[in-house]
């Protein structure tokens, strides 16, 4: 859009301003001048004035149009923009695969023993591509002495072998220092690097640490607490809001390097030090003048009335680099790893040497999402969204989309959503008679658990959820947290199998469609089940020549959902409709849930 649209906002050019200067010559000076042939002295002051005019209001113009996000042209104004906007501007894309991480398991009495030999894979540890040298790094920790979600082979007589998948991204982690002169107000450090991905943390000298906020008047930031029942309801760490006058912002610049900013404070005091009373609002007014109408805000009073807190000295800055089209890279291609940050969770018995040994890695699928950083183009449209929702949380899909994001350190929310109050007490689930309140919306979630089944959110899990939140939500807004039901079912159906194809494979095939069809990621809460759609997906599978039966069956107790549900009552022309309360409908567990037949008809 941007290189077909030229503002012209003089729209004066080299004739025109020509034009108009023989007309003024004609007008005011007839007898003084009136030869405007080509080859005249005075028509050569007239065509320079012009030139003089166009170029001018060339730049006039240029200038104008660079105002203007969905006209600008010059990326440095386009990134200025975008910030002015709330949009960040990325300058890589890191390219994301899940790594399969081994190690081999010494068996005692016959079962592997994991607790003595199980090891403890950090974060960020450090993966390469054997094929092209890219750097990748897993972005959660792999604990084999947590047997969930782990896949254990016999290997044999002696050992066992243990498998676990973790997410890993396109990246390397860097240290770079920069040096920050006494006393100076909003000092800025730039950092040059290619790919710069993300900024890990900015330590002091003196070992304080500085917060990335998304501006300076902002002083709190969200920290990590750890979570002392987290081997109870899976919640690593708790969400906690803390105030901090060490920050600074950060943001790239149009040639991709990373400038950060610090504050222009030098007391010693916390932000929770200082209190807005009376007094120290009106402090720095001019006495006997009106003040009825300054701009008092919290960024001037609260906030230490400083931004935040000027370093000095030397910074250490921790950031990640990588990504970029090249690298994705094929399957199976991460295959070094480094074992240096490696460790036994208990003390090891006699074989540790040997299981450090067997630690290898593998990506089984290809990694893909690396690019290059922001087009002009991109970082035009995408200012323009970020500024229509300014990061705060509007419509019902804005609820469900920021609770879907809530990073996993602090619990996932695997399910959302979102209704108007039904009068209930929030965190509850039972009802009862309170007027209700046309301003409140009821959030209904929902988790998994360590084999990605469906489970009630704790309520750590939802505490976090509320802090979250609140830093998004309009003050007016009122949200009720609330658990979602989810209805646990098994699906029978019949077929006619055509001449000439293999009952049992087709049956195969029937049953590997309907897993796909019932994956939990692509159902959400209040979904009905559409049997036709069920007989669609069989009649596609090669070799079905009809469908007899299609039958929805309710599985309640035991490890199924505690909650039974009339399928026959919810049915309604061929439909499976959910509870009026929010509820998902799930096939807990595949591979026995669905069964099928081949008749002869």
């Amino acid at each position: 859009m941007n290189e077909d649209k030229n503002i012209s906002y003089l729209n004066k050019d080299f004739t025109s301003f020509k034009t108009a200067l023989q007309q003024y010559a004609k007008t005011y000076f007839p007898a003084t001048y009136n030869d405007f042939s080509e080859a005249t002295p005075g028509n050569l002051f007239i065509e320079m004035s012009s030139y003089v005019g166009d170029v001018m209001s060339f730049y006039l113009d240029t200038q104008v149009q660079e105002n203007f996000l969905l006209y600008a042209k010059e990326k440095e104004n386009l990134y200025a923009q975008a910030y002015m906007m709330g949009y960040r501007p990325k300058a890589s894309y890191a390219s994301s695969t899940t790594v399969d991480i081994y190690q081999l398991i010494p068996s005692a009495s016959g079962v592997p023993d994991y607790n003595t030999y199980g090891l403890l894979i950090p974060a960020n540890t450090q993966l390469t591509s054997n094929s092209t040298g890219t750097k990748f790094i897993t972005t959660q920790q792999v604990d084999f002495t947590d047997t969930g979600s782990t896949e254990i082979t016999f290997f044999d007589d002696n050992y066992y072998l243990f498998k676990k998948s973790v997410p890993a991204i396109s990246a390397e982690i860097k240290l770079t220092t920069i040096t920050i002169p006494a006393n100076q107000k909003f000092a800025v450090s730039n950092i040059s690097d290619t790919n710069i991905l993300q900024l890990l943390n900015v330590t002091s000298s003196d070992g304080n640490q500085f917060y990335e906020v998304p501006y300076l008047a902002q002083s709190s930031i969200f920290q990590k607490g750890i979570n002392s029942t987290s081997g109870s309801d899976g919640v690593p760490y708790l969400l906690q809001l803390q105030r901090t006058p060490r920050r600074f912002v950060s943001r790239f610049l149009s040639d991709n390097t990373l400038q950060l900013e610090f504050g222009a404070g030098v007391s010693n005091k916390t932000d929770s030090q200082i209190i807005p009373t009376a007094d120290n609002i009106k402090a720095g007014s001019v006495p006997g003048i009106s003040s009825i109408t300054n701009n008092y805000n919290e960024a001037a009073v609260y906030f230490s009335q400083e931004y935040g807190l000027a370093p000095s000295g030397n910074l250490q800055v921790k950031y990640l680099v990588g990504g970029g089209i090249t690298s994705n890279i094929p399957a199976n291609d991460l295959t070094i790893i480094d074992t240096s940050g490696i460790s036994f969770k208990n003390t090891p018995g006699p074989l540790s040497s040997s299981v450090l040994l067997s630690v290898i890695s593998s990506n089984p699928d290809p990694s893909t999402g690396g690019r290059n950083g922001d087009t002009t183009e991109e970082v035009r449209q995408n200012a323009l969204y970020s500024f229509s929702t300014q990061l705060r949380t509007v419509t019902k899909e804005d609820y469900i989309i920021r609770s879907l994001s809530m990073p996993a350190d602090y619990g996932t929310i695997s399910k959302a959503y979102i209704t108007q109050d039904f009068n209930k007490n929030p965190q509850e689930t039972v009802a009862y008679s309170l007027p209700n309140n046309p301003l409140a919306l009821d959030l209904y979630v929902l988790s998994y658990d360590s084999n990605k089944k469906l489970n009630t959110a704790s309520t750590t899990l939802k505490n976090n959820l509320v802090t979250y939140l609140n830093q998004y939500r309009m003050v007016t807004d009122a949200i009720n947290i609330r658990d979602a039901y989810y209805i646990n079912i098994g699906i029978n159906f019949d077929i006619n199998v055509s001449s000439g194809y293999s009952n049992k494979d087709v049956l195969t095939n029937c049953i590997a469609s309907l897993q796909d069809h019932f994956n939990i990621d692509k159902w959400q809460i209040n979904q009905p089940i559409i049997l036709s759609d069920i007989q669609s997906k069989l009649l596609q599978v090669k070799g079905v020549q009809s469908v007899i039966k299609v039958e929805v069956v309710n599985k309640q107790g035991g490890t199924y959902s505690q909650y039974g549900y009339d399928i026959a009552g919810a049915t309604r022309k061929g439909n499976v409709y959910p509870s009026l309360d929010p509820a998902i409908f799930e096939v807990r567990y595949p591979n026995t849930d669905i069964q099928g037949r081949v008749v002869v008809s």
